[in-house]
């Protein structure tokens, strides 16, 4: 239990200040959703983008939308990454205590440590799913119809977007929709980011002959490697799961747009070209690398203040008395 509130508390630290990243990336992911891109002798018809980059994004929420609206969608956001990578990140350290990512030379494997971190990133997905799509809902609602983008579902509160979802749509149809998505991005990031970060810390730890003095250095840039390392493909897949979570559905929780995973890479294709796959993947990255670094810094040395405070605690003086 204490690995998963370790794991919890981790996640959420990096989710409190990357949930404005977050809204502005998933606005720029459904900009133009299933429209053609236009023609290079129509572009000076072509209308201006509501938004351009994270930055703009940002900025064009809090002025349209006020300043409170860069963080819709927090309260579900926080529970999610409780749930979801509390479990992630809970479940791979037990499978690293019982000695799982070691090798037969009793060295840490980035093999065993991708295969883990997958495993234990599709169980925190998968019971997570219904707080990322209440999330979702609110963070693409927008008040102010000029800067709205994708289908928007009304939803101001994660309470209303849950009343309204099970009332219609059911338990499984409606909050656990899309969840095929959230597996596949989710544990694809969690097997490149915990075999990377393992890994490159195991490497630099050996460099410095392990020297304690050098572990929170070699922590950091551990982490920060391994979200350069993990983020350009998990942003190629976040817009699918973006376009999936997003989209509206009918009263058995079929999507309207998209019916599974590989009809919305082909429609995607299809409609805008292979930009559109790759459409917000700047903010994604952004995104992927800035929650990495801190979730994984938070992470270690979280779990190495609890080793030292339990080592403290079995510690005792022998002054020789039967």
């Amino acid at each position: 239990m204490a690995e998963i509130l370790i794991g919890a508390a981790a996640s959420c630290s990096a989710s409190l200040l990357t949930h404005p990243i977050e809204v502005a990336k998933i606005r720029i992911q459904l900009q133009g959703e299933l429209q053609p891109p236009v023609k290079r002798k129509d572009r000076t018809k072509q209308p201006r983008l509501v938004y351009r980059n994270v930055p703009q994004a940002i900025y064009t929420v809090a002025r349209y939308d006020g300043l409170l609206a860069i963080y819709r969608g927090l309260l579900p956001g926080l529970g999610y990454q409780l749930l979801a990578n509390g479990l992630r990140l809970g479940i791979f350290q037990i499978i690293e205590d019982f000695g799982f990512t070691l090798d037969e030379n009793l060295e840490p494997s980035i093999r065993l440590s991708a295969i883990s971190g997958a495993v234990s990133g599709a169980v925190g997905a998968f019971a997570g799913s219904p707080l990322f799509l209440l999330k979702t809902h609110m963070q693409v609602y927008s008040a102010t119809a000029s800067i709205a983008v994708g289908y928007q579902h009304g939803f101001l509160t994660a309470r209303s977007a849950f009343m309204h979802i099970y009332r219609t749509q059911g338990l499984w149809n409606g909050l656990w929709r899309a969840t095929s998505s959230n597996i596949l991005r989710i544990s694809t990031g969690s097997a490149l980011q915990m075999s990377t970060f393992i890994g490159l810390k195991t490497l630099l730890n050996t460099a410095v002959e392990n020297r304690e003095r050098y572990f929170f250095i070699n922590t950091v840039l551990a982490a920060i490697m391994s979200g350069l390392i993990s983020a350009p493909p998990i942003a190629m897949v976040d817009v699918l799961r973006a376009r999936m979570y997003a989209q509206p559905s009918d009263s058995m929780g079929r999507g309207l747009y998209y019916r599974n995973i590989w009809d919305c890479i082909r429609k995607i294709k299809r409609t805008e070209g292979l930009r559109g796959l790759s459409k917000g993947a700047g903010g994604a990255f952004l995104y992927t690398l800035v929650t990495s670094s801190i979730t994984l810094i938070s992470w270690d040395e979280l779990k190495s203040a609890r080793r030292e405070r339990r080592h403290s605690r079995d510690y005792y003086i022998d002054f020789g008395y039967q």
